[in-house]
């Protein structure tokens, strides 16, 4: 890895031992309220929405109610979990194709895909709790580690959505990208990792599922546990489960 990426990740790591929110600390308004740019003095014209049918499963329904869950329980079967990762990081199943070269569910710099997709599964009927790593190539899950994972991966977010049944974790083999793009290697694998993350959040909520994306976790607890090498890094982690809260009422859009 080239030494300004080591030099900025490094620089990015979570630690939760040092990093540590001070209870009574009075919020500033710049962390509580959502900012917008509006140029007011320039015409504008309001956009025309097409209306949408609530829970016809269409993308517009999947986009109007994809939300972040963080309490989040339960089992999740095995084809949902197939689903997941097959339409979120999978490679698209076209006759004739190298799978050496084929492309994937999502865009990527120059099409050289450096991430990678691990799971850790702790309420999965029929597999194996513990860490298994998605083979995009033949599309099957290698298991690394079979083991109760539920307090490693509280102490790794420093929370106890710890607790939920299914997290996918994205690591980027910056190498792959580095070869064209040098140290804009890190940049595309962070913009990489948001595609899939949003493929998994829509999916997530087609199947009924809540999600909650993650990027602040203990980055060197994580990189122990995948036994990533130094040119690997954790990138994003995705904690799945039942939703145990009333979802949010949508209002119907009109045009």
């Amino acid at each position: 890895m080239l030494r300004k990426i080591k030099e900025y990740y490094k620089s990015t790591k979570f630690n939760f031992d040092k990093q540590v929110l001070d209870p009574n600390l009075i919020l500033p308004i710049t962390w509580t309220k959502i900012f917008h740019k509006a140029y007011l003095r320039f015409p504008s014209r309001k956009l025309e929405l097409s209306d949408y049918k609530r829970n016809s499963g269409d993308f517009k329904t999947l986009i109007l109610e994809r939300e972040t869950s963080r309490d989040l329980s339960g089992q999740i079967n095995y084809e949902t979990l197939s689903d997941l990762l097959f339409y979120s990081a999978g490679i698209k199943p076209l006759k004739g194709q190298n799978p050496d070269s084929a492309r994937r569910m999502y865009p990527s710099a120059g099409a050289r895909y450096p991430l990678e997709t691990y799971v850790v599964a702790e309420n999965i009927p029929h597999l194996d709790k513990g860490i298994h790593h998605y083979n995009v190539k033949e599309n099957t899950l290698e298991k690394l580690l079979s083991k109760d994972l539920q307090t490693d991966m509280i102490k790794i977010l420093n929370s106890e959505m710890g607790k939920a049944p299914l997290f996918l974790i994205l690591t980027g083999v910056l190498s792959r990208t580095e070869t064209k793009y040098g140290t804009n290697a890190y940049r595309f694998a962070l913009i990489e990792s948001g595609h899939v993350g949003q493929n998994i959040y829509l999916l997530s909520q087609k199947f009924g599922l809540g999600c909650c994306a993650i990027g602040g976790f203990d980055n060197n607890k994580l990189t122990k546990l995948l036994d990533l090498t130094e040119d690997e890094v954790p990138l994003y982690l995705f904690a799945i489960g039942k939703k145990t809260n009333s979802p949010k009422n949508i209002l119907k859009t009109s045009s």
